[in-house]
């Protein structure tokens, strides 16, 4: 908790009216509408719907539309902040005015949500990146000071690159879901453990950079396209997780503690990993200059990395490529899926010796459900796929069991 009092930001609430001035918005725009004023009649509830539904620019220019009008949009429930690239001057008349818009947001108007979607033509020299990370960044950490619930960041930089987070806990009592994509993020910024409301988290095509990823309530999670260490593996610890997403990462398999609560599971493993070895073993080769094998265990040592993980969970779904040799050592060390009922298996999961679906068979005892996914030809002992049938024991209660081909 002290390291929560010491990065969370102060909420600062103002009663007073500020002034700002967006001009760029107002060209060419005609004089306000003179007459009556039939839309000013819908409840305000109304109103502010209407404005979180439009781009954050478009939001400020009802302001002309009519004298009641004027301040609506500071009210907002919800702000989406769009473009960037289509900005005349770019990034550099649209980080003022966001900035200008988080300012002028009436005092204790709290933020239901926050939309960031930018799309960034980086025209610009290399000191002038760290500028635009910092804008960034201010944005982010007031949105938080506005009670955000449900933060949305989405930046796509051209030339490709990751935008950067500052390396210090996101503080928020209020933030229930936080999207994030196209970011770099660090040991600081992926501990959530000063967002004790936050239940989903959402992040794809980032650069994960943490050796640890941490939230005590978070509930779903969903990790896809992202790039992890190559050399070190990252702790996952979320012991209240119920619904868990690990789709085509790439770098080291991460290494997850217990989820007691996990409900609902569905990893795949695509060519992108790692853990596998440059000599084609999938034991430990001894090879200095295999990488794969030589980190395999770093920074600690450690028996099963994924797998011991989702233990708990009642439907899951695998897949792998073959040569990913990380499930063929945790399934040596796994305990039980003692819960599990629902299991889909693709690829390696299903390879030519299934032994995979042999240890699941046999340590499984509540398997109700069973899906297998293999390639278009697969032979075991060289039967082909259509010939294949599973025999259960009385001790096997299943429902169900199919073969499909992908």
């Amino acid at each position: 908790m002290a390291k929560c009092r010491h990065y969370r930001a102060r909420h600062v609430t103002s009663t007073h009216t500020t002034s700002v001035h967006f001009p760029h918005l107002f060209a060419g725009a005609p004089p306000m509408a003179s007459g009556a004023d039939r839309i000013s009649d819908l409840p305000e509830g109304v109103l502010h719907h209407i404005l979180s539904l439009l781009p954050a620019q478009d939001a400020v220019r009802t302001c002309v539309l009519a004298q009641s009008w004027r301040h609506h949009w500071r009210s907002a429930p919800a702000v989406r902040f769009a473009g960037c690239t289509g900005w005349a001057g770019g990034v550099y008349t649209f980080g003022p005015f966001v900035d200008g818009l988080l300012r002028a947001r009436r005092g204790g108007a709290p933020l239901d949500s926050c939309d960031f979607d930018l799309d960034v033509d980086l025209d610009l020299g290399r000191y002038d990146v760290p500028k635009m990370e910092r804008h960034v960044n201010g944005w982010i950490r007031r949105a938080l000071r506005r009670q955000v619930r449900d933060l949305r960041f989405r930046v796509s930089v051209t030339p490709r690159l990751p935008c950067a987070l500052e390396d210090r806990p996101l503080a928020s009592e209020h933030l229930t879901r936080l999207e994030l994509v196209g970011v770099k993020g660090n040991a600081g910024v992926l501990d959530f453990s000063c967002c004790p409301a936050l239940e989903d988290l959402r992040m794809e095509d980032c650069d994960v950079g943490s050796t640890e990823m941490h939230s005590p309530s978070l509930k779903r999670l969903k990790i896809r396209y992202c790039l992890f260490y190559c050399n070190f593996r990252t702790g996952m610890s979320f012991p209240s997780l119920v619904s868990f997403e690990f789709i085509t990462n790439a770098g080291r398999v991460p290494m997850l503690e217990s989820m007691p609560s996990l409900e609902t599971a569905t990893v795949r493993f695509d060519h992108f990993y790692d853990d596998r070895c440059s000599n084609g073993r999938l034991d430990d080769c001894g090879d200095a200059s295999c990488y794969g094998c030589l980190y395999y265990y770093a920074p600690d040592d450690y028996d099963c990395v994924f797998l011991e993980g989702l233990a708990e969970v009642t439907d899951l779904t695998l897949s792998a490529y073959p040569d990913l040799y990380v499930f063929t050592r945790d399934l040596e060390w796994c305990p039980a899926f003692s819960k599990l009922k629902t299991l889909v298996l693709s690829k390696w999961f299903v390879s030519d010796e299934l032994s995979a679906l042999i240890w699941f068979l046999h340590n499984a005892p509540l398997l109700e459900k069973l899906t297998l996914k293999p390639s278009k030809v697969l032979k075991a002992n060289g039967i082909q796929q259509e010939k294949i049938r599973i025999q259960c024991s009385a001790r096997y209660n299943f429902v169900s069991t199919e073969v499909q081909t992908e």
